[in-house]
């Protein structure tokens, strides 16, 4: 089946068609798709994205991490739901990015990358201190796995967050 990617909402456990499972099993089963922890319905599940697809959080993470991405070039289709939740999750998981980066799937935001984006699109002052941290990082650290992912854009999209944060700007 042509995708833009197995970390799509057809693959993912939170596609209610799926029936609670991740994969391919359920892509011909006549329930529409339907993500249960955005309450959104999905146009096109196989080109679809968010930062909660199980190969990016294989934990069964439900609560939403990021924006809703679409197209090959996973353009932001819908903004992140916002609420304290929503918020304290993002800083834990803030507080929780290492020295060196996690291995991930390797194409669109990473988990690390989408919060601290998300973080600074809602301008969240409490992650001020915690994203310097983050911006300290050594930029050339490299992930264990096997894609040579390293600190770079993290630490690029950490600056950023902090600028919209402290300066309302980039």
């Amino acid at each position: 089946m042509p995708n833009g990617g197995s970390d799509c909402c057809g693959t993912c456990w939170f596609n209610a068609k799926n029936k609670g499972e991740a994969g391919y099993d359920h892509a011909d089963d006549p329930e529409p798709p339907f993500c249960t922890i955005r309450s959104l319905p999905i146009v096109n599940p196989f080109y679809t994205y968010c930062g909660n697809h199980p190969h990016r959080r294989p934990e069964r993470d439900s609560i939403p991490i990021g924006p809703v991405f679409t197209g090959e070039e996973r353009q932001i289709w819908q903004p992140s739901p916002d609420s304290e939740d929503i918020r304290q999750h993002l800083l834990a998981l803030l507080g929780q990015i290492e020295v060196r980066p996690r291995s991930e799937y390797p194409a669109g935001l990473y988990t690390d990358e989408a919060v601290v984006w998300q973080l600074g699109e809602f301008k969240e002052s409490r992650a001020i201190d915690p994203l310097r941290r983050v911006a300290s990082l050594d930029p050339n650290s490299v992930e264990a796995g096997p894609f040579g992912r390293t600190n770079r854009r993290l630490i690029h999209l950490t600056l950023e967050a902090l600028g919209k944060i402290e300066h309302g700007s980039a």
